[in-house]
């Protein structure tokens, strides 16, 4: 089709050009925007990512700082010998959000601070969100806290002291503590802070237990119950087997009874002698013929102890520890019986981390003292030439000689483990999981104030101690 340029074609051209300008101009709003005036949302991010704490910022650390990041808290670890009262630290966090410090406000992304305390760090968004973190440091050995640090946040744990001992100097040559003593107040736990030990409390029991045999106050194979027993005035008649069970007996756990009173709450209020009684009615093996393991045995140990001495379970243990500089305690029933360096205790099922008398289980569960006291003790048993024995060298051996039921349990110390030689023993009550290893060159305790219901978490806690020590040897600490 051929298109000529008229007159009225032209006009035709301009009109419709006339009316899209009109309809182009109706879409339009007066005093948009040009696209350059658009604005960007207000950014939301507000994490603190990572922190970084060199020696070359800062003169009076030997080293660079180690940093384990879990959640909203990061452990810091400074090498050994760092002055860490007024450290520079870079915090690496969001784009366009801003930083406090203990609630003071910093400028840029560096801050100095005394990381002897806890810093409490808020990192708030372009749009006003915020986020809290805490940073717990210390000065401490890295490769020992770094295996440290992953178990406990796994785990929940409140708090943790764990320590590490050479044998040959029989000697600290490490301990250290992290987390929070008491959780509700941020109370920071630190070294010479005491825990309650629950099962690790059998090994002073024990040692208690071989004084008196030492002394020639009772023998290993002495009776306990009926007529001519121990404990005659409070339990003269007995059954059968009863009357045959000894001191090594409830030592080993060969003692036959069944069905343990001591930690049951159906037995919540009962006095020890009204469990002990319960305990000699329950089934009962021949005695010395089968291993079960038995807090209600080392009760009737800690009545042995008082009736025996004429001194209660705690000023007994304070008396044959006296030579050692060692402090130990029975802890308390209640939270308001804490003692100043105490750690609170947390249960993790919803029940209480003080559910236990420990009036009644002090000698199976209730001792508490803190990781150096634990070692002087295990210095003066352990027949070295250093420090002042409390034992001499045949109650020593009887009190590490495994049974003859089993090559597992001693007097009080398990043995024979399948990851390394030594001695050893744990402890586990709602709100307390311990546990030490009496080593070949090495020894090493890990204290906790809470536990796990995890089925992995008693393997684990056996693997990270013996990591331990294995990583002490390696370092030649």
């Amino acid at each position: 089709m051929n298109f000529k340029l008229t007159s009225s074609n032209v006009a035709r051209l301009l009109a419709s050009l006339m009316l899209f300008s009109a309809v182009l101009s109706s879409c339009s709003k007066k005093g948009d925007p040009k696209p350059e005036e658009i604005q960007k949302p207000k950014s939301e991010a507000k994490d603190l990512s990572g922190l970084s704490i060199l020696k070359s910022e800062n003169p009076s650390l030997t080293g660079d700082g180690y940093v384990y990041k879990s959640g909203a808290k990061f452990y810091v670890t400074l090498p050994m010998g760092s002055t860490i009262n007024a450290v520079k630290v870079k915090f690496i966090f969001s784009d366009n959000a801003t930083l406090k410090v203990n609630g003071s406000a910093v400028s840029g992304n560096t801050a100095t601070v005394d990381l002897n305390n806890t810093q409490e760090v808020e990192i708030t968004s372009e749009s006003g969100f915020k986020s809290n973190y805490t940073i717990l440091a210390q000065v401490g050995i890295k490769e020992i806290d770094e295996m440290v640090y992953p178990f406990i946040e796994k785990y929940g744990m409140p708090a943790v002291s764990y320590a590490i001992g050479k044998n040959s100097i029989e000697n600290l040559v490490y301990k250290n503590a992290t987390g929070f003593a008491v959780v509700e107040t941020k109370e920071r736990v630190r070294p010479d802070y005491m825990f309650r030990l629950a099962s690790m409390s059998k090994q002073h029991t024990a040692i208690a237990i071989m004084t008196l045999i030492q002394q020639g106050k009772i023998g290993i194979d002495d009776l306990v119950f009926g007529p001519t027993g121990i404990l005659k005035d409070s339990f003269p008649s007995v059954g059968p087997k009863s009357a045959k069970v000894t001191v090594r007996h409830l030592l080993e756990h060969t003692a036959g009874y069944t069905g343990d009173p001591m930690f049951s709450a159906t037995y919540n209020g009962y006095t020890l002698d009204q469990r002990i009684q319960v305990m000699l009615n329950s089934t009962q093996s021949e005695p010395g013929t089968v291993f079960y393991y038995y807090n209600m045995g080392y009760g009737v140990l800690g009545k042995i102890i008082e009736v025996v001495s004429g001194k209660d379970y705690e000023t007994y243990l304070k008396e044959i520890y006296a030579p050692t500089g060692a402090q130990v305690y029975i802890c308390g029933t209640s939270p308001n019986q804490r003692r100043q360096k105490e750690v609170a205790y947390y249960a993790q099922n919803g029940s209480s981390g003080y559910g236990n008398d420990m009036n009644v289980a002090k000698a199976a569960g209730g001792v508490l003292i803190n990781t150096e006291d634990l070692f002087k003790v295990l210095y003066s048993v352990d027949g070295g030439t250093i420090r002042q024995d409390i034992l001499n060298s045949a109650t020593r051996t009887l009190m590490f000689t495994p049974s003859t039921v089993t090559k597992g349990y001693a007097k009080g110390w398990r043995t024979n483990h399948s990851l390394f030689n030594g001695f050893y023993h744990g402890g586990n009550l709602a709100g307390t999981a311990t546990f030490w290893i009496y080593g070949e060159d090495y020894s090493v305790a890990v204290l906790l104030n809470s536990r796990s219901e995890d089925s992995q978490f008693d393997v684990d806690l056996i693997v990270l101690t013996n990591n331990i020590m294995k990583k002490a040897k390696e370092l030649g600490l």
